[in-house]
């Protein structure tokens, strides 16, 4: 974000988004209901090179983080679906031997934070890209070389 005018940041994090999936026949997984915003767009070799930019990043990948708001649908044991809170649904534990433990949910299966967080990339990448276009900021990367890296909870 550093190489865009300042008026560019300050539209790109102004600019919110929704995604509602809970009328989605197609998917097994569980619905969502989110808000999110960009948080931060920067070229993949921007602080190695000073041409690079995200406006100008030729065949560079574009890196993308977002944070996320809202709530995710859930089944944990009883027979009916409820919405979760996001930040709540994909709570970690630490564990003994250094790893981390969630909960088994039976919409997301056994890694409810890493389920969840890939289903959110996968849904969100084409509006992103598309908004980001219409900003200026493209790479000539067959596949449009938009990539989501963090996905952090607001509050």
């Amino acid at each position: 974000m550093r190489k865009l005018p300042i008026t560019l940041q300050r539209i790109i994090k102004k600019k919110r988004f929704s995604l509602n999936t809970l009328k989605q026949e197609a998917t097994w997984r569980g619905g969502m209901k989110i808000d999110y915003r960009i948080t931060m767009v920067q070229a993949a070799n921007e602080k190695y090179y000073d041409w690079i930019s995200p406006t100008n990043s030729e065949y560079n990948e574009i890196y993308i983080n977002i944070k996320v708001k809202g709530a995710v649908e859930m089944k944990m044991g009883n027979n009916y679906k409820q919405m979760v809170e996001i930040g709540r649904a994909t709570k970690t534990t630490k564990n003994y031997w250094g790893g981390y433990d969630t909960k088994y949910d039976y919409l997301w299966g056994s890694q409810v934070n890493k389920a969840v967080r890939s289903e959110i990339r996968s849904k969100v990448k084409s509006k992103v890209k598309n908004y980001l276009k219409l900003m200026g900021i493209t790479t000539k990367i067959w596949d449009g070389g938009i990539k989501i890296k963090n996905i952090s909870w607001e509050k």
